[in-house]
């Protein structure tokens, strides 16, 4: 992990970034804003390597069938996996989630757990998805690093870093705390909407004055 420049002009600088991106995006694209701890949890293991609007409709038709632990864990895994086709990965996020929920209802009373650690030991639950869970669901600031966040933080030059967890990490050191929680939701929304992977709106970004384009080949 490296940064590239001095840490307090950095503090600022992410601070004035995030700030201007938080009047943008007032809502995560994925829906679990303001869900039930157990919804959102759900939401975020189900999201991975899937775009968040096909999740959305999966959510939507696994709640119109069963919206507890214990309701999920009473449909045939064959039937849940049809349910949230077409999630990437969704027969094994079938099971994932038979295990997920067997292990709330069993170990936790059906209640889901309120620690990094704790959710991290649940079946398909990973630091990101534990990050997200505790941000949204029990106001615990963490800063959740997917694809999108680590593409961008990178990209403005805010970090050097190789991989999600290195860039968490980073990120701890340089962003304010009052900004870790809504980093995620603007940084997704940013990245799906104008920081596009391969060519991205440059030309009409907010923050383009603040950013320093790294490893942009081609942009609009």
């Amino acid at each position: 992990m490296t940064l590239s420049k001095d840490q307090a002009k950095l503090r600022r600088e992410t601070a004035k970034v995030l700030s201007t991106l938080e009047a943008l995006y007032p809502k995560h694209p994925l829906e679990v804003e303001r869900q039930a701890p157990f919804h959102a949890l759900v939401a975020t293991v189900l999201a991975s390597r899937t775009k968040d609007p096909v999740t959305n409709a999966a959510m939507r038709r696994l709640w119109a069938r069963a919206a507890t632990p214990q309701a999920i864990l009473a449909v045939p895994e064959a039937e849940l996996a049809a349910l949230i086709k077409p999630v990437g990965f969704y027969q094994q996020k079938a099971r994932q989630l038979h295990g997920l929920c067997r292990m709330v209802v069993e170990r936790y009373s059906g209640q889901v757990p309120g620690t990094r650690e704790e959710l991290m030991e649940l079946p398909g639950v990973g630091r990101k998805v534990a990050n997200l869970v505790l941000n949204i669901c029990f106001d615990e600031p963490a800063i959740c690093v997917d694809t999108h966040v680590h593409r961008i933080a990178n990209r403005l030059g805010w970090v050097e870093t190789g991989t999600p967890e290195a860039t968490e990490l980073a990120l701890l050191e340089i962003v304010p705390r009052k900004y870790w929680a809504m980093l995620n939701r603007v940084l997704v929304n940013h990245g799906q909407q104008i920081c596009q992977p391969l060519s991205p709106h440059c030309t009409i970004c907010v923050i383009a004055p603040s950013c320093e384009r790294r490893n942009v080949i081609k942009y609009r």
